[in-house]
This record gives C-alpha cells, structure tokens and sequence, in this order.
C-alpha cells in the first residue's frame, strides 16, 4: 500500500514517519534537482547525506524538478524515515554532511499523506534580469544579464494576459505531455528594482520549460523586438513553432511551495 496518487511518486506505507524537508539551493553547478547519470545533481547530494547520516536510502519525492542550473529558496521534499533521530536533528545532521550550496532550512514529520508534489496548491517562480550595461558579479550566477535597457512597462502589459486557465502549449518544452497542457496561472506580475527586473509567477503547476519560455519570451518584448501583445497572441496559437528561445535557467528561482 502507497499512499499518493497511483501511478506518480508515492510514499511507501511501513515502519517510521513521513519527513518533509524545506531546502534551500544554489543550482549553478548542478543538474537539476533529478539523479542523472555522471552528472552532479542536488538529488544525490541530499541522498547521499542522508544515507551517511542515516544509512537509509529513501526516494526522495519533490515539490518540482528544477531545471539545471535553476536555484531554489524553498524547495520541499518528503521522504519515509524510519530511525531514531527527531526531525530537528536530521536537519542539523545532514547540513552538517550538505556542501555548502545546499541546506536544510527545515524539517518536520507530516502525515502519511502528505506528498510534496501532489499536496502543493500553488508555486511560486521567480525569473530575474539585470539590464545594465556593466555584467554582474555578486548576482552572476542568479541574474539573465542584459545590455537592455529593458522596457519593463511593456513587459509588464505583456504578461497581464497570461493570468487566467490557457494550454500552455507554445510556451512549454517540447518534450513535455502531449495531452494536459491546460493549467491555471493565478498570478503574472513585473516589478523593477534599480537595474534589476522581476517576474513573479504563481501556479498550482508549471509544465515542463514553462517559465522559462515565458521569460524568453518577455525577453523579446523588454528589449523592444516584440510588441507588448505578441505574448497574447503567441498564446492563442497553441503552436510549438512560434515558442520563443527559452530564457537561460541562471535567472530562475523555485521561490516557495504553498500547501494547506
């Protein structure tokens, strides 16, 4: 017996209790957050602390996979944990084994039914540039440098229409499910601070290469290429071969998971 939705990343019923974790990561050297073979992943690295610490190997089950070289400030995971160690102690244990571009920001036992993925209500992404003609330093690893200046009046017109239930289908990686492309985007807003510009988007979920194609393609109506209403329009095709180039996944961030 699982619990979790049959046919997706479950909980296995047994022994112990349900951990769920919220972390905090800077993606610049990994990629994503999913194992893959001879490639440095945040997936290994908290499994591999993890099984120093505990000698357990769980599947850990996230809220999202971040692409490569996407960073998280409140990435949460959910794991079955059947030691002796409270959760206050795991948390200090495995920062203790994490390097240092990854931690632990909490942990806690949650009901058996609790799913970091299919529990989530809604996710929070943030997408960021820098338009001044100096490159960055401190925020280069975290920032899509343009020599802009970007119009960030027209980008903010553009995204207005991406609030609402759309199939995202131009926008989201091709690789991507064919079929169920219709998701809801709560919130699409645009904020400038001095040389730095901000996308906030909030979603229940985000397809495959979603946000970032939607950053491309305000990419293009910021640097004055596209008309503010290119992106409605783009939209309403529903046309894989109008997507505009996906912004680089420097500037994407995993803000929070929302639950009940």
């Amino acid at each position: 017996m699982t619990s979790g939705p049959p046919g997706g990343d479950a909980v296995e019923d047994g022994p112990g209790i349900n951990v769920r974790l919220l972390l905090e990561y800077d993606g610049q050297r990994f990629h994503g957050w999913q194992r893959q073979p001879q490639r440095p992943t945040v997936e290994d690295e908290v499994a591999l602390a993890l099984h120093r610490l505990t000698g357990q190997d769980p599947p850990l089950i996230p809220a999202g996979r971040t692409d490569a070289g996407a960073h998280a400030e409140g990435q949460v995971i959910n794991f079955r944990y059947s030691g002796s160690l409270p959760p206050s102690r795991l948390m200090s244990g495995l920062n203790a084994l994490l390097p240092t571009d990854v931690v632990v920001l909490e942990a806690r036992a949650v009901s058996q039914f609790f799913h970091s993925r299919y529990s989530a209500r809604r996710r929070v992404y943030r997408y960021s540039w820098l338009d001044r003609r100096a490159r960055p330093v401190l925020d280069r690893a975290r920032v899509f440098h343009v020599r802009g200046p970007l119009d960030d009046q027209s980008m903010a017109r553009a995204a207005l229409p991406l609030i609402g239930v759309h199939d995202w289908t131009t926008f989201c990686s091709a690789t991507g499910p064919d079929q169920n492309r219709i998701r809801e985007m709560a919130s699409a807003g645009i904020e400038r601070s001095g040389d730095r510009v901000d996308l906030t988007l909030v979603g229940q979920g985000f397809l495959r290469g979603l946000a970032r194609g939607l950053a491309g393609g305000l990419t293009e109506v910021g640097l004055g290429r596209r008309p503010a209403t290119w992106m409605a329009e783009i939209l309403e095709a529903r046309d894989r071969s109008r997507s505009p180039k996906p912004a680089p996944a420097c500037g994407l961030t995993l803000v929070r998971v929302e639950y009940e």
